[in-house]
């Protein structure tokens, strides 16, 4: 259970089996990561805030600076590894555990999506379908198999770069919007579409195959990019989908994304993707994958 006090919100304290459940999966988890090469980091909970606003918790410390609480690993990983990244160096590998602070969860539940266990793979490109295969090991462990996930697929930016192809220009966050939750009347109506361009971004939006749609809307190198890893998924299981607009890829990612969905939950259990660090010396290709702890255990149960 979880511990019967009120806490503030976007924390999260535990109890009793619910406790003893996730530390176990955690070091199951960990032990994995560990011999597959990745090097366990311990990374603070509080960071220098930058200038730009942000969703999280933010205090001002007695020196006057201005410090946040983290939100999430995988941005807060890449600044502060920065500076030991090179872009010819040997790949670097490393993977975490612990709590995340959000003051306003996506969704109120039992146990919030508050605790994540994770790797990133710096120095590494098109690493996306690597990051999905061990994501899924780690499920297993914590009792989850991949008959019981739905994977959604996708890459960041698409839709943005269908839009505008669209459009002519950049989209207006209303019709970003609108494809997102798939309102394609509304989307032919306002971008004042043909019956055949209407028709493809139809397909595109449902999960259509692909050849049906990616000539037409111009994107069909950008799809062609997660063919491997359906493929790969399909091979292990998995229903697999393509996603035009990834709703839970984060800003930074910039490549393949994926999402892996509970079917007893009706939640997020990991997502991960392709994304590019900015090191001293240059930019470096990553990618990585991050698991709602909690979540994978509740959907195991």
């Amino acid at each position: 259970m979880n511990a019967p006090s009120k806490v503030p919100a976007g924390v999260l304290a535990m109890v009793g089996e619910t406790a003893r459940r996730q530390r176990e999966a955690e070091n199951r988890c960990l032990d994995l990561l560990a011999a597959e090469g990745f090097q366990q980091v311990h990374l603070p909970v509080l960071e220098f805030a930058g200038d730009e606003p942000g969703s999280g918790y933010r205090f001002v410390d007695r020196a006057g600076h201005l410090i946040a609480l983290r939100t999430d690993f995988t941005p807060l990983a890449a600044r502060l590894l920065a500076p030991c990244l090179e872009p010819d160096a040997p790949p670097l590998h490393v993977c975490y555990a612990g709590e995340v602070i959000r003051p306003q969860p996506a969704r109120l539940r039992r146990l919030p999506e508050l605790y994540q266990l994770g790797f990133e793979s710096y120095g590494v490109r098109d690493g996306a379908t690597r990051a999905l295969a061990l994501t899924l090991e780690l499920l297993r462990l914590t009792g989850v198999e991949p008959a019981a996930c739905h994977l959604a697929v996708g890459v960041s930016g698409l839709a943005e770069k269908v839009l505008g192809r669209l459009c002519g220009g950049p989209p207006a966050d209303e019709l970003v919007e609108l494809l997102r939750v798939a309102d394609v009347d509304a989307l032919g109506d306002a971008l004042e579409l043909s019956p055949g361009r209407r028709a493809a971004l139809a397909a595109a939006v449902l999960g259509e195959p692909a050849a049906g749609w990616a000539g037409r809307l111009g994107v069909a190198g950008e799809v062609g990019r997660v063919g491997p890893l359906l493929e790969a998924a399909r091979a292990a299981g998995l229903d697999a989908s393509f996603e035009l607009a990834p709703r839970l890829a984060g800003d930074y990612y910039r490549g393949v994304v994926f999402s892996l969905w509970g079917r007893h939950t009706r939640a997020v259990l990991a997502g991960g993707g392709e994304y590019v660090v900015t090191g001293v010396h240059g930019e470096v290709p990553a990618a990585g994958a991050c698991l709602a702890l909690g979540i994978a255990i509740e959907e195991a149960a």
